[in-house]
């Protein structure tokens, strides 16, 4: 049974061919919960410098939209390449509604010392999001009942 796509969605941020499984299973979750669909977006660097990077992005997002899937959960997904704080701008211009931004890419972002410097680009543009942002982290696999999947 496939539900109609959902004018409510969730974007997925992730950032060269790095993610997190604790945020896609987050995305997917809430997704289900507030029953809306998923845009992945990864942000990479120029494909054409990097053809391996380029395929192995591709490999990555294939990956976590067969999850997605796979859980009854529409999604969409897109690579943008380029300046990441350019292209994730015109991503959210080109998409206005979104409900909550998750942050699946590197760790570098979630580093205190990182934000309050504004050496991560997504941290010198946050201020542009007009949804929630959320970073999900990995909890104590001893404490929780629930076993994620690995992706």
């Amino acid at each position: 049974m496939n539900k109609m796509i959902s004018d409510k969605w969730i974007l997925l941020v992730l950032e060269d061919g790095a993610f997190h499984s604790e945020s896609v299973y987050y995305a997917i979750n809430l997704a289900k919960r507030i029953d809306c669909s998923i845009s992945v977006l990864m942000l990479a660097a120029n494909a054409e410098c990097d053809p391996e990077g380029l395929n192995r992005e591709q490999g990555i997002v294939k990956k976590i939209l067969n999850a997605i899937r796979a859980e009854k959960v529409n999604v969409q997904a897109k690579i943008r390449y380029g300046d990441k704080a350019s292209e994730f701008l015109k991503h959210l211009a080109d998409n206005p509604s979104f409900a909550v931004t998750v942050w699946g890419g590197g760790e570098e972002f979630a580093a205190e010392r990182n934000i309050k410097k504004g050496k991560n680009w997504f941290a010198k543009i946050k201020v542009n999001i007009r949804c929630p942002v959320v970073r999900p982290t990995a909890k104590d696999k001893s404490k929780t009942k629930h076993k994620q999947k690995e992706l």
